[in-house]
């Protein structure tokens, strides 16, 4: 959830999960691939500026009157309200939600805040077994081959299963935990530090079982962007090591990664600034085609015991030396800033053994601060 003046898109203002924003009259959902130059919302209102080719769509779970100054009527069905914003031009568009719901005593069915909006109902409403945003199939080639809809996904639904939800597939020897979108992917938790991250969670209490079958139906996908500071950059993690990744931003157009990968977006989930930090950074990709398959990596097919790496913050210094070998002798393979999240996968004497980048690199111990 998120609150007033705090709208996250990836791009200009593409929403590839649902997400929600938090009015006076109570919360509402930006319907996941909703698309539009601008969108920012305040106490009251939603404003979004929209173009040729895109499609918005609000919804309200308590059924609130949808009331914009364009032209748009809006829905009201048993369960929800909802508004869908075209245009064959670039329009603003500002939704002034109401206090009042549909149906009840007072609410009137011509759209009020300089007119439009007007509602249409039905006694009883023909339920929808998927959103109208769910991914058709379609015959453009996409960089991982796979794709929700090759393994039989429909919709979150049918899996029993709602945006947001995290899961793990109980009776499987893989127990790792994912997050689920509305598009039918998951991301991997890829160590527990980063779970922990995430408090509103709850923590593995919380975490959903379920069958192994819909664990894989959802298609893993390793994309990310810093919601928290709205960075738009987006970035692929490729796996380096059991529960060790490093982050690689995708410097490529928006327009030709969706042509590289017409789902490239869908995959996209928010993290925050705490996970961010927590990865080495490699050098950027100029392709989506260069993203690796996110998958978890192990040394060897029989199980080991787990590690648990140990986490550490850079201090005392502005930049920090990560050395090829243990000993300031060993030649300087990059720096990292204050502050940075390393995880230590050994120790020998006061030098501490890191992943950087695709590399392992040595870090001095008293420059690191036990997290």
């Amino acid at each position: 959830m998120i609150g007033i003046n705090q709208a996250q898109a990836v791009g200009d203002a593409y929403f590839p999960q649902a997400t929600t924003v938090a009015l006076d009259v109570g919360n509402l959902t930006i319907l996941g691939g909703s698309d539009a130059d601008t969108v920012t919302t305040s106490n009251t209102q939603v404003t979004v500026t929209i173009s040729t080719g895109q499609t918005f769509t609000l919804e309200s779970s308590d059924r609130k009157l949808l009331l914009n100054d364009g032209t748009y009527s809006y829905d009201c069905l048993s369960d929800k309200s909802s508004i869908t914003i075209t245009t064959t031009t670039t329009k603003t568009v500002i939704i002034t939600p109401s206090a009042t719901a549909c149906g009840s005593s007072g609410a009137s069915g011509g759209g009020g805040g300089g007119g439009g909006g007007t509602v249409t109902s039905t006694s009883t409403p023909t339920p929808t077994l998927s959103p109208v945003t769910t991914p058709v199939p379609t015959s453009t080639p996409i960089s991982t081959g796979l794709t929700p809809i090759s393994r039989g996904f429909t919709n979150l639904a049918v899996l029993k299963l709602k945006e947001g939800d995290v899961i793990s597939a109980s009776g499987s020897s893989d127990p790792d935990v994912y997050i689920v979108n509305v598009w039918g992917y998951k991301r991997l938790f890829l160590n527990p530090a980063i779970f922990g991250f995430y408090g509103h969670l709850g923590g593995f209490s919380k975490v959903k079982t379920t069958v192994v079958s819909t664990r894989d139906t959802l298609v893993t996908s390793g994309l990310f962007r810093n919601c928290e500071t709205n960075d738009k950059k987006v970035y692929g993690v490729e796996t380096t090591g059991e529960d060790v990744g490093t982050l690689h931003w995708v410097n490529t157009t928006g327009e030709q990664a969706v042509k590289d990968d017409h789902d490239f977006f869908k995959k996209v989930f928010c993290i925050n600034t705490k996970e961010f930090s927590w990865y080495p950074k490699g050098a950027a990709y100029t392709s989506v085609n260069q993203i690796p398959d996110y998958s978890r990596k192990t040394t060897s097919s029989t199980p080991t015991p787990a590690v648990v790496i140990k986490q550490y913050k850079v201090v005392g210094t502005d930049q920090l030396n990560v050395r090829a070998s243990a000993g300031t002798s060993g030649a300087i393979l990059g720096k990292l800033p204050a502050g940075q999240i390393v995880g230590s996968l050994s120790q020998q004497g006061s030098w501490h053994k890191i992943k950087y980048q695709t590399k392992d690199g040595w870090v001095h111990g008293d420059y690191l601060k036990a997290l």
